[in-house]
């Protein structure tokens, strides 16, 4: 098991009845890898403790349609945590009693209440604060460590068989004949030396790959969000194709057919999603992770076809990128009380998705040692740029409401997060997205603004403020908004010029 996962369980008092129910959901998500919303569903007959096992609903579904339910198998020690949890609540064994949640809420205002899954979420939290863990945990994070944690367990007993069998080999009789006991040891030891030094796990090149199609496909994207976001597409594919969520096995199925059974399959399923009535992004997105698999497979000799004859639809972006005036930004930012620790936070916030149209994600990954106030800089981690953080110039104003947040706080840990929560249950927490989009929207309504506006609006709202500057210099205002392409920039100044309205009138006055 993962320190996280460990320090996280261990942080369970389970000599009371809320910390017995918290350790068995904890268990649940953790060693089956559910999500919080499959642990929320479980009914209490869903359980059988002679079988270790455990009823569930899939973690996806087609639209209109029911959750189909699976069974998966349970450890020792989840299926124990389980039956003790069951222990506590003295149900008796009858239909109606069956049919009730398999764990409850224990508050007193809803007490023997379904646990919902923001419960669920708000007792990982919990679980993660009393174990000292500072950043925010949610279930999500429990289910993809485990998965990446299982991998890691099993390249570590192949390398220790590998070295064991070594080891064997070095002390059959026959190299014993051949070599003295002191010529053993330094071999033995010049072995291990190499193993220890130069390689932490098995040498790719002495494996049996045999890779598992979907889990390296998902452990290539660096991105947790690119992860889910293909698991769930993937997984709307192979059941509105096999029925079946998308194993190996299946998968291997799917790879298996001829190019013209594979495309034939594929525009059925596009067929079928159009007539769904999603959207055209929607359906992009989905077809983009199927193509991804394929590809993907494809590199590795397990297919010699792709799905590139499968067109995907046309999507209009950019539509409206004109955001708001800076007047109404100027009146969002006098409206934040400065004298308070929030309003200072949310100032700064402000400032920097405005004077440097950052997107929500750049604001939210910042940490405290990423800024400079004496070099008014700050690095920030890109859209698209991994790991590999940018360096970004800030305005005087800025910098100095950055630095007037700062003095409110009493960490300077380098390693923190530069903004945080201030909610008594979250404090010291790093901001989310969502927290993000949500001051923005308070801050915008507070200002009288009737436009809903996001950061990403605030961001359409800068970009096209530069434009307006610079009379349409598209080279310098790349510099601000970092997009790799030109052509997106174009789209914003086209829609600031409105050309075809300007046309339009043109041609109005003529008749």
């Amino acid at each position: 098991m993962t320190d996280l996962a460990k320090r996280i369980l261990a942080a369970c008092d389970r000599c009371t009845m809320a910390g017995q129910r918290d350790y068995a959901i904890l268990c649940l998500l953790i060693g089956s890898s559910l999500k919080r919303q499959q642990v929320a569903a479980v009914s209490i007959r869903d359980f059988n403790y002679d079988q270790r096992s455990l009823q569930i609903q899939c973690r996806y579904k087609h639209q209109n349609q029911q959750n189909p339910s699976e069974i998966i198998s349970l450890t020792l020690d989840t299926a124990d945590a389980l039956q003790d949890w069951l222990n506590l609540i003295h149900i008796a064994e009858d239909t109606s009693a069956l049919q009730a949640p398999l764990f409850i809420s224990l508050d007193r205002a809803k007490y023997g209440h379904r646990l919902t899954g923001t419960a669920i979420y708000g007792i990982v939290k919990r679980a993660a604060t009393k174990a000292g863990i500072a950043e925010a945990i949610a279930p999500e994070q429990l289910r993809f460590s485990q998965e990446k944690y299982a991998l890691n367990q099993d390249i570590e007993t192949q390398n220790k068989t590998i070295r064991e069998t070594s080891e064997t080999h070095m002390r059959s009789p026959i190299v014993s004949k051949i070599v003295s006991k002191l010529d053993y040891e330094n071999q033995d030891r010049t072995h291990f030396d190499t193993h220890e030094t130069q390689i932490s796990t098995i040498p790719y090149a002495l494996t049996e790959f045999q890779p598992d199609i979907l889990n390296s496909l998902l452990s290539d994207k660096r991105s947790l969000n690119t992860r889910r976001a293909y698991e769930k597409d993937l997984r709307y594919f192979f059941l509105a194709a096999y029925g079946q969520k998308p194993t190996e096995s299946v998968i291997a199925q799917f790879l298996q057919l001829n190019r013209f059974e594979a495309i034939a399959i594929a525009l059925r399923y596009k067929s079928d999603l159009i007539t769904q009535g999603l959207k055209e992004s929607t359906i992009n997105r989905r077809l983009s992770a199927l193509k991804s698999l394929v590809n993907f497979a494809a590199k590795l000799g397990k297919c010699e076809w792709n799905l590139d004859d499968v067109q995907t639809e046309t999507v209009q972006t950019y539509r409206d990128t004109t955001g708001i005036k800076p007047e109404s930004i100027r009146a969002m930012l006098l409206k934040i009380d400065r004298s308070t620790t929030k309003g200072k936070r949310d100032f700064a916030i402000l400032r920097l998705l405005w004077d440097n149209a950052l997107r929500r994600n750049e604001v939210v990954s910042a940490n405290i040692g990423d800024f400079d106030g004496e070099g008014r800089s700050l690095q920030i981690l890109g859209k698209g740029r991994g790991s590999q953080k940018s360096l970004i110039s800030l305005s005087l104003g800025t910098s100095s409401a950055i630095q007037d947040w700062l003095s409110q706080i009493k960490t300077q840990n380098s390693d923190r997060p530069l903004f945080h929560s201030l909610d008594p249950a979250n404090y010291g927490h790093r901001l989310t997205g969502t927290a993000i989009y949500q001051i923005v929207d308070l801050r915008a309504k507070d200002a009288g603004i009737a436009k809903k506006m996001s950061p990403h609006r605030i961001r359409h709202s800068a970009i096209t403020a530069a434009l307006d500057a610079t009379n349409g210099n598209v080279r310098k205002v790349q510099k601000l908004s970092r997009h790799k392409k030109l052509d997106t920039l174009m789209l914003y100044d086209d829609n600031r010029t409105n050309m075809q309205g300007e046309l339009s009138s043109l041609l109005g006055d003529l008749i």
